[in-house]
């Protein structure tokens, strides 16, 4: 205690100085570089952890903003591109394969094997089909029978990044306030128009990913696009129906046939299964590929109760421009080809028009029937499908010369 007392008179005599007095200093506590480096350690795991925990809100917030997001500023969504079909002779290949055929007896259990096979590339291919359902309000859509509700199959078609896009008719939009899409697992949700096809009454319907819970991503996919070209008469198919798992099988009963319709004609598949007056689905061959879309509305009288659609490789370039949101080029004529016997006749080369649609292009511009056009765009016609593939390299609005 005595040497504390230098120190009491330096506090109570200014300027006095003594001996101790000059190295007071030495009573100054002199930190412990252990407990200093604890410190820093413990500052670090302090802003660690605020780290993780400002990570795990900001995740959080994130996830539950990101629909709202979505919807209020959209990204760019991808093209959907297509891939043009080669055109192949296999013509000999298929000789050479027919003349090595050896005949085999199948038994029962073949037949088995056979009809498993066919329902996993059925109930595989099904995941792309969904159901397009219109509601008019005035009913309780939920409660209704098949029979009695107002839908139609669709088939995915493609994930553009912000929406999934559904290929289905147009059937179910009269008096239509709202669309619903059931997909394959059971969930329903909301879907809007994004291209329609007034000339064969088929549209594009999206659907805003961000709705489409993630156990439905999971259960769907979108359709893989096959050749109707090479389809042939005996071929097995299925026929994902695409309402409540509903699925048949048979083979093709003709693939010759063609639909005449506005600047074109389509390609017919027909089978031998039976289907309902105004049904609608995919047909579906062995390797899993769509090769037709079922329309119940083209088939005559004699084939109304037998599986009928298009041909899908007539149906991709249109398919291609609706999902871009672009109209299907539309002159307005239906016409048939110019025959070798005709043109012996002293008729040129090209497509005969048998009719004008009413309030058409065609009309307008002064085409009228018995006119045959020899050359569009300046390409020469020689058929009505080289007709038809160049008005679906133009641009809709845009104007071209017909000669």
């Amino acid at each position: 205690m005595d040497e504390q007392k230098p120190l009491e008179n330096k506090q109570g005599e200014p300027g006095k100085k003594t001996e101790k007095s000059e190295y007071s200093f030495m009573q100054e506590t002199i930190k412990d570089e252990n407990s200093r480096g604890k410190k820093c350690r413990k500052d670090l795991l302090r802003m660690a952890g605020l780290g993780v925990v400002f990570g795990v809100c900001a995740c959080i917030s994130f996830s539950a903003l990101k629909p709202w997001l979505d919807k209020k500023f959209p990204g760019d969504s991808q093209e959907v591109v297509i891939p043009k079909e080669k055109e192949e002779d296999n013509t000999e290949e298929k000789k050479a394969d027919t003349s090595n055929n050896t005949e085999q007896t199948l038994d029962i259990d073949n037949y088995r094997e056979l009809q498993k096979a066919m329902n996993d590339v059925a109930t595989e291919a099904g995941k792309s089909v969904v159901e397009i359902i219109g509601v008019s309000g005035e009913q309780d859509w939920t409660d209704e029978s098949y029979d009695n509700k107002n839908s139609v199959s669709g088939l995915i078609i493609a994930d553009n990044g912000q929406e999934l896009l559904v290929y289905g008719k147009t059937s179910i939009l009269k008096d239509a306030k709202e669309i619903h899409i059931r997909f394959s697992d059971g969930n329903t949700e909301q879907a809007s128009v994004k291209k329609k096809d007034e000339s064969l009454g088929f549209a594009i319907y999206a659907v805003s990913g961000s709705s489409i819970e993630q156990s439905t991503w999971t259960q769907i996919s979108t359709a893989k696009l096959g050749s109707s070209n090479s389809v042939q008469k005996g071929d097995a198919v299925a026929v994902p129906f695409g309402y409540a798992g509903a699925v048949g099988f048979g083979t093709i009963a003709n693939s010759r046939n063609e639909l005449d319709a506005d600047d074109g004609s389509y390609q017919l598949l027909c089978t031998d299964i039976g289907a309902a007056e105004d049904g609608t689905g995919v047909i579906v061959n062995l390797s899993g590929e769509v090769v037709g879309i079922i329309d119940q509305s083209i088939s005559d009288n004699s084939s109304k109760r037998l599986v009928t659609g298009y041909g899908i490789s007539g149906l991709k370039s249109e398919i291609e421009l609706l999902s871009n949101g672009q109209a299907v080029p539309y002159v307005g004529i239906r016409g048939l080809d110019v025959t070798a016997e005709i043109e012996a006749q002293g008729i040129p080369n090209g497509v005969y028009v048998q009719t004008v649609e009413p309030d058409s292009p065609a009309m307008a511009a002064g085409i009228q029937s018995g006119d045959i056009i020899t050359e569009a765009a300046g390409k020469k016609i020689s058929s009505l499908a080289v007709y038809q593939s160049v008005m679906r390299d133009q641009k809709s609005g845009s104007k071209i010369r017909l000669k």
